[in-house]
């Protein structure tokens, strides 16, 4: 299957927003990261709230473009406060979830939510970045990461480290923050969303298409919605 992404793809580290990234000397370590997801674990259930619930619109999306049967073992990266898991482990009828993530907050809301649903059984909570997982390699059927890729400190080996741990053909299925093309949505992210982030989370959109074919996935198909302000990204490991 050939790749869906048409024309070069133009590799930018870029943060756009109210140019908020001056308040920050320098960027934050990955243990500066973990303190901070850790302290404001309660704020990232207000993420949907923020975004008009549209990360929650979208996260079937995601889901979907895993296409899982239900018995597969599943690694989800950067899980957070466990939404996209709750999806996963309610699909995995006969698998399992690994979720992994970096601040021990973030892994103490998602346990909680998936023993709500009594789902506990089918999901192990791993603390680890993404960038080092501690996972075998071509160990599972899938990998998704949902909303994260535009927050950790550098995207290209999370995606490196989510193609070792894939079995050949297994699936990645991903979404992040994008730049928003409507003016109605840039006002919204120059007023809104992208203070928020920055202040907050200091991350902001990004694009990171071509670590996902450096990593050596294939059959790669980019979706966006919302004019850009959502990409979403899935593939193969041949």
């Amino acid at each position: 299957m050939k790749d869906s992404f048409k024309g070069n793809i133009k590799i930018s580290e870029r943060r756009r927003g109210l140019g908020l990234r001056r308040l920050f000397k320098r960027e934050r370590t990955t243990k500066e990261i973990r303190d901070l997801y850790t302290r404001g674990a309660w704020l990232y259930e207000l993420d949907d709230a923020i975004t008009l619930f549209s990360k929650k619109l979208y996260r079937p999306l995601i889901l979907n473009r895993a296409k899982l049967r239900g018995d597969e073992t599943v690694v989800e990266v950067a899980s957070g406060t466990g939404e996209m898991s709750k999806l996963l482990a309610s699909k995995l009828k006969r698998g399992h979830l690994i979720c992994v993530d970096i601040s021990p907050g973030t892994l103490a809301i998602g346990r909680r939510k998936i023993k709500r649903l009594g789902l506990d059984h089918r999901v192990d909570f791993v603390l680890a970045a993404g960038e080092k997982l501690p996972l075998r390699s071509s160990l599972f059927d899938a990998a998704v990461c949902c909303y994260a890729l535009d927050t950790v400190r550098d995207a290209k080996p999370v995606i490196e480290e989510m193609f070792r741990v894939l079995k050949p053909g297994g699936r990645v299925s991903t979404g992040y923050k994008g730049w928003a093309r409507s003016l109605l949505l840039s006002i919204f992210d120059r007023l809104i969303w992208e203070p928020y982030l920055r202040l907050v989370w200091n991350c902001g959109a990004v694009e990171i298409e071509k670590f996902f074919r450096e990593a050596g996935f294939k059959g790669l198909v980019k979706e966006e919605r919302m004019n850009g302000y959502y990409v979403f990204i899935h593939g193969e490991k041949p």
